[in-house]
């Protein structure tokens, strides 16, 4: 957040949407940060009212709300927010070029929009990294995973000028090393015997993840682009 945050330029008291909010931890940490304020969006009313809850335990909830909406349906007001951000939730959107364009919609003129996404690798994929992703796709319940190339062309097609597109892979691949440990631990496999199959699917693909960045199947990208002011 923070690396995003300061290529993304973020300025104090920025209105912010945070689109596929979860529980809220990006928005909350901006409106303490950088006084910003603003709305999150996610699909899950769980979600919402955690962060809801969240954000009035911290005395936030005057600056900041939640709403359950579904991005691939959502229909902006124009120019209507300083920053868009979205932290790895665009893995799950249908359409991403319709939707990078209503992200250019709903800015401000010379708004920006900070993005963080996992991607698939640049350039040729190899068959055995290709049946991977896939894998690891349909565990994660992602739409699609696209290149950062992809994510570049398209934020530009929308109208935006990009300012940052980083390959910030080696810095997030220790992640799911860490995470591959927490589901080899005997406590959390029991647990995860009892909970249902998207769950088990999920934890399940830990080590896909761990194995998909140490052979350079997938990448993470760290995106800003800004709206022209004229």
């Amino acid at each position: 957040m923070e690396r995003l945050a300061e290529k993304a330029a973020i300025p104090r008291g920025a209105r912010v949407l945070d689109i596929g909010c979860g529980l809220g931890g990006s928005l909350l940490w901006l409106a303490e940060q950088f006084e910003c304020e603003g709305a999150g969006m996610t699909i899950s009313p769980v979600q919402a009212r955690m962060a809801a809850a969240k954000a009035k335990s911290r005395g936030l909830g005057g600056r900041v709300s939640f709403r359950v909406e579904d991005a691939d349906l959502w229909r902006p007001e124009s120019s209507s927010f300083d920053v868009v951000w979205i932290m790895e939730s665009s893995e799950h959107f249908h359409d991403k070029p319709g939707f990078f364009a209503r992200c250019a919609s709903a800015l401000k003129p010379g708004g920006v929009l900070a993005c963080c996404a996992w991607l698939r690798r640049d350039g040729a994929v190899r068959e055995e990294d290709r049946g991977l992703v896939e894998a690891i796709g349909t565990a994660m319940l992602s739409a699609s995973l696209d290149s950062l190339s992809d994510y570049r062309e398209w934020m530009s097609a929308a109208g935006l000028e990009v300012t940052t597109a980083d390959d910030i892979t080696r810095q997030v691949a220790p992640t799911w090393t860490h995470c591959s440990r927490i589901g080899r631990n005997p406590m959390v496999k029991l647990a995860v015997r009892f909970m249902d199959q998207p769950t088990r699917r999920f934890v399940q693909s830990f080590p896909l993840m761990e194995q998909a960045y140490a052979q350079g199947a997938m990448a993470f990208g760290l995106f800003a682009a800004r709206k022209p002011r004229a």
